[in-house]
């Protein structure tokens, strides 16, 4: 049986649930029975309306409700069906304003939770509105690696404790003095030196305008003081690691990490500080950590002596070239969101050449466990792991903005997927662990699988993925792959619809990507309602291990970039379709059915994209606005 059983008789578009149909049929006999409380605005949904009521800016009327009611009386319905806390129940229905205020704008399910029968949600439905990528496309700032509201938790949780245990410090007082006995001191005065090399000893391509002064000086110190190391740090595990994964944090030390890899994670936590000035301050040390980190001996040494991609390094050398392309992703990341104009078109253009070519001579094939004996544990052992599965991150993340480059600036792309000789990562418990022998129980559970046994790459995986059928079982086994290898297939897909879409298109070529987004699906519902009904999911409320819900980070909108490329993919068939006997393309229009399908229509389309390589992700954002617009009917 298909898994969209539910059609609708007039426009013929699938839904896999029967009250998507009936919300679906209300578009056709244009009814909107929903009213906003406040200005009386009719909509044809309950949670458009809802939404609407969080923004609206009509005085209350006397209609006006309390909806935390509502809350509370479903939620008391769901702890009567699924047996939850009745502590964490009476904490939701307390804070009823609070919660509704939390829930992720992209999570339709946690709508179905308080507004529908208790069935088994569809989660992929999560997607249809793309309310993260709507937000991610229109703003700058690191922060929009999250959704807004779950920035704002994480930023409060980390305020809430800072009060308790009372290390709140204003950074204006923040001055470091040559008795102070902090050894983290010693990194403050290294920050500083290499600054100050760095600005005095401008090169003629040297990108920063600062002057080296007194002042300059006392900043640095005062910026880059041990208590704010410290505090920086913890910003940048709880709020922003869970997006980027790839830093050993059992093996992290600060006090002998490289200065540049030090810097820019300093940077990125203080651009998601809770407290407003640490970001104003961090921007003006941007071109210095970027400079710091591009002018490091081994870019030159790589241009010059570009190694082999099958050469093997010894350990410490491999931790040392994964360092630097650590440091190097993170401060294109970084610059790309927080940076002005120009450092955007740099890190765009050349940084980014970079950093694919550092990867490149590092071997991709190179990050891989093939080595590792799996015999029992030990430091050596596990110092092996660490490096070997941070490469594999690693490796993996530099292809991800590659193909985000792809993705929001049409960029071609500077990395193929058949390259993508690198191992799936492991699962977080395993480079989560915080000791040997936690790490390899850890890893002798991942070990029956067959990703583990073949050591199958991400190229092995996409190939799967696109052939074929999948049995069920078969989308068990992948749906046990983990978040990030999700994501990664997905960004892959993404990457090879790119050369469709910008080649001769003939319909046979667009079916391999078709069959791997319906796998993908398939196998992503399964993984998140794996992952949801896990017991051992725990999702903190402590900023000290909020760096450990890495299903919570940027990963968990995969299903919005999937909802994405199938628009992208039917926009490229019906412009094929378009086509006429002379080769010229018709003004055949579509239209977004429900499930993500484009259908033809002669009254509206959405726009492909024409600009190449541009600064700005207005492209992409308007193709998003525009699928809102037509598929939702709703004002965005």
């Amino acid at each position: 049986m298909s898994h969209s059983k539910w059609q609708c008789d007039l426009c013929l578009t699938r839904f896999t649930r029967s009250e998507h149909l009936r919300r679906h049929l209300r578009s056709h006999e244009n009814t909107r029975p929903y009213e906003c409380n406040l200005c009386h605005r009719s909509f044809t949904r309950r949670d458009v309306k809802t939404r609407h009521e969080k923004t609206c800016r009509a005085p209350p009327s006397k209609k006006q409700y309390d909806v935390s009611q509502d809350v509370a009386r479903a939620s008391r319905t769901i702890q009567e069906s699924t047996g939850s806390s009745e502590t964490a129940w009476n904490e939701f229905e307390a804070e009823g304003e609070f919660v509704r205020d939390m829930l992720d704008p992209s999570d339709f399910t946690a709508l179905d939770w308080l507004y529908s029968t208790r069935t088994k949600p569809d989660r992929i439905i999560s997607a249809e509105r793309l309310d993260f990528l709507a937000h991610f496309t229109s703003e700058n700032g690191m922060g929009t690696f999250l959704a807004p509201n779950v920035l704002r938790y994480r930023q409060n949780l980390i305020l809430r404790h800072e009060r308790t245990v009372g290390q709140i410090v204003k950074p204006s007082l923040l001055h470091v003095g040559s008795d102070e006995i902090d050894p983290l001191t010693a990194r403050t005065f290294e920050i500083a030196h290499h600054f100050q090399t760095i600005i005095t000893g401008k090169a003629k391509e040297n990108i920063v305008n600062l002057t080296w002064t007194a002042n300059i000086e006392c900043l640095c110190h005062s910026f880059f003081s041990a208590a704010n190391i410290t505090r920086f740090l913890e910003y940048f595990w709880a709020l922003w690691y869970p997006n980027c994964p790839f830093v050993h944090r059992a093996s992290f030390d600060p006090h002998v990490a490289p200065a540049a890899l030090l810097c820019v994670m300093l940077l990125i936590g203080a651009c998601l500080s809770p407290h407003p000035d640490d970001p104003q301050m961090a921007r003006a040390w941007l071109d210095c950590v970027e400079e710091l980190t591009f002018s490091d001996l081994s870019f030159s040494e790589e241009i010059a002596n570009a190694s082999p991609s099958t050469q093997r390094y010894s350990l410490e050398e491999k931790k040392r070239r994964l360092e630097i392309m650590q440091a190097a992703y993170l401060v294109c990341s970084l610059q790309k969101r927080e940076g002005s104009t120009e450092a955007k078109a740099r890190v765009r253009r050349y940084r980014h050449a970079t950093m694919v070519m550092l990867a490149r001579n590092f071997g991709l094939v190179n990050a891989s466990h093939r080595t590792l004996d799996v015999d029992s544990p030990s430091e050596t052992w596990w110092r092996q792991f660490a490096v070997e599965e941070a490469s594999v991150r690693t490796t993996t993340y530099i292809f991800l903005f590659d193909a985000a480059l792809t993705i929001f600036h049409n960029s071609p792309p500077r990395m193929v997927v058949s390259e993508l000789r690198m191992e799936v990562a492991c699962p977080e418990a395993c480079f989560q662990a915080q000791s040997a022998e936690e790490c390899f129980a850890s890893l002798e559970k991942w070990g029956y699988s067959v990703f583990w046994r073949r050591h199958m790459s991400i190229a092995a995986l996409v190939k799967g993925i696109c052939q074929g059928e999948l049995k069920p079982e078969v989308v068990d086994e992948y749906a046990g792959i983990g978040g990030l290898n999700l994501f990664t297939a997905v960004q892959c897909l993404h990457s090879l619809t790119f050369h469709l879409q910008n080649s001769l298109i003939f319909h046979s070529t667009l079916l391999p990507i078709k069959t791997g987004l319906d796998h993908w699906r398939r196998i992503w519902e399964k993984h998140r309602y794996d992952e949801a009904e896990d017991p051992r999911r725990y999702v903190s409320d402590e900023p000290s291990t909020l760096w450990k819900d890495v299903e919570g980070g940027f990963i968990s909108y995969a299903s919005e970039f999937w909802q994405l490329a199938k628009i992208v993919i039917e926009g490229i068939r019906a412009d094929a379709d378009a086509v006429d006997e002379d080769g010229r393309k018709g003004e055949g229009d579509i239209e977004v059915g429900r499930d993500g399908v484009l259908k033809g229509t002669d009254r509206t389309r959405i726009e492909t994209k024409v600009r190449y390589d541009h600064t700005d992700m207005m492209d992409v954002n308007g193709l998003i606005m525009e699928y809102r617009r037509m598929s939702l009917g709703a004002r965005v």
